[in-house]
């Protein structure tokens, strides 16, 4: 049976639209995984830099690096919504114990950066436990594709095995309602 792909969502507090300058929420069906507090806008609103992202237990529980997935989904939904906006900077620090040592998580992070065309990344150590990853998302067409390839990736990561798992209550339904729509092609 063919599993729902991750379905991200991103609001502004209490399921409100997002609005640039406010915090923003990001969601995977209706569980809350983490919130931006602030979205700083910048450069005569042109930009917008991200840097405190508050993870909730459900992403810090996940083995797998689901920030990656939420950046992507961020920059791709600012693209979307907000055409003012030419360019996505961010500083990200948080440590990941999945990704192995601060050194190895760091070139993880920039690595992922450079693929879909951010500019000026900068590894930055603070403490012997945390390096801090920053740069630049420039808006181009190409960085756009670069962006949309490397989201498609990381959405395919998480479709077999959401982050948010079905209780086994709505697995029977899931499986129900594949029966259901199986037979009505048929």
């Amino acid at each position: 049976m063919p599993m729902v792909p991750t379905q991200i969502k991103i609001t502004g507090p209490h399921g409100l639209p997002f609005k640039l300058g406010g915090p923003m929420q990001v969601f995977e069906g209706r569980t809350l995984l983490g919130t931006l507090d602030p979205v700083e806008v910048l450069k005569d609103g042109t930009e917008v830099h991200i840097e405190a992202f508050i993870p909730t237990q459900v992403v810090l529980n996940e083995r797998r690096h689901v920030g990656r997935l939420i950046f992507f989904e961020i920059c791709a939904y600012i693209t979307e919504h907000f055409p003012q906006i030419q360019a996505i900077s961010f500083a990200f620090g948080r440590p990941i114990d999945a990704l192995g040592r601060p050194a190895e998580q760091a070139a993880s992070r920039a690595s992922a950066m450079e693929r879909i065309g951010v500019v000026n990344i900068t590894v930055t150590p603070l403490t012997q436990g945390v390096h801090v990853v920053s740069g630049v998302w420039p808006y181009s067409e190409a960085n756009r594709v670069a962006l949309q390839t490397a989201l498609e990736k990381q959405r395919a990561i998480f479709r077999e095995k959401p982050i948010v798992r079905p209780s086994r209550a709505g697995r029977v339904f899931a499986k129900l309602a594949a029966l259901c729509s199986q037979r009505a092609r048929g």
